[in-house]
C-alpha cells in the first residue's frame, strides 16, 4: 500500500508499508493525517481534486468515532483506554501495537 501523510506543521510525503496498523502509528507519530492513495495514483497531482485521489485512513486530530467510521472496513475501532487512545482489533477486541523502533521515521 502506498500512503500520502500530512500534519499541521507542513510535513508532508509518501510512504509504502504493508501493514495498515504499521501505517497509521507511523503517521500518528508526527501528528499526521494519513491517507491511503487510490489505485494507479503515484503522486498525488494538487491540480486535480485530492480526494479523487486518496482515501483518509487516519485523522490523529479527530475524534473516536470518526477514525473507528474509518477503520471500521479494515476491521479496527480506536478507543480510549488507559493511558493512550488504542487501535483495537474488532474480532479479538485486542490492541494491536507496534514498538516504536518499527515504525518508520518519516521527519
Amino acid at each position: 500500500m502506498r500512503f500520502y501523510y500530512g500534519n499541521f506543521s507542513g510535513d508532508t510525503g509518501y510512504f509504502s508499508e504493508k501493514d495498515l496498523v504499521k501505517a497509521i502509528y507511523t503517521a500518528w507519530n508526527i501528528d499526521a493525517e494519513l491517507y491511503l492513495l487510490n489505485d494507479g495514483v503515484k503522486k498525488i497531482d494538487f491540480n486535480k481534486s485530492f480526494f479523487d485521489q486518496v482515501k483518509l485512513i487516519f485523522a490523529p486530530c479527530e475524534g473516536n468515532e470518526l477514525n473507528t467510521e474509518i477503520l471500521e472496513e479494515y476491521g479496527y475501532k480506536m478507543e480510549d483506554r488507559e493511558p493512550y487512545r488504542e487501535i483495537i482489533d474488532i474480532k479479538t477486541n485486542e490492541i494491536v501495537k507496534y514498538d516504536w523502533s518499527e515504525v518508520k521515521q518519516l521527519i
